[in-house]
């Protein structure tokens, strides 16, 4: 009995690798600071500059750190982005019943905020990818 369940366990690796690879290609990992300091928390956002592919998520932690993920599985496809950083003050947590609150401000200048004013563009090659994003105040 043991060892047709270890036939059956041999059977069954290969499908188990193939199904927890990403469909992914590249894996971009960094950290992002403003003038030096680590920014967090927040999100950074990468937008692919070739049609129809999705864009790219990654939360920043409390030392600025980040990882990208697309369509909920780590990873990116290969190709140029451009990016925005999204990083705001954080607000008092809502009450019950209450909304979180609006237009909390920025913690990074606003340009950074949208992909299209960012001026921040990034190649993302094959394989891992160290991506350190030093934003400026000026």
């Amino acid at each position: 009995m043991a060892f047709k369940n270890c036939w059956l366990a041999m059977l069954m690796l290969p499908l188990c690798i193939a199904c927890s690879r990403s469909p992914f290609d590249a894996d971009v990992a960094g950290t992002i600071t403003l003038d030096g300091s680590p920014v967090a928390p927040g999100v950074v956002i990468f937008s692919p500059m070739e049609r129809g592919k999705n864009s790219s998520r990654g939360m920043i932690d409390a030392q600025g750190g980040y990882h990208l993920v697309t369509q909920h599985e780590r990873g990116v496809h290969p190709g140029e982005y451009q990016v925005a950083v999204l990083v705001y003050e954080k607000g008092d947590p809502p009450g019950p019943g209450e909304r979180a609150p609006a237009n909390l401000p920025a913690l990074v200048p606003e340009k950074y905020l949208d992909v299209k004013t960012s001026e921040l563009t990034f190649d993302v090659a094959p394989g891992r990818n160290t991506i350190d994003i030093e934003l400026t105040s000026n």
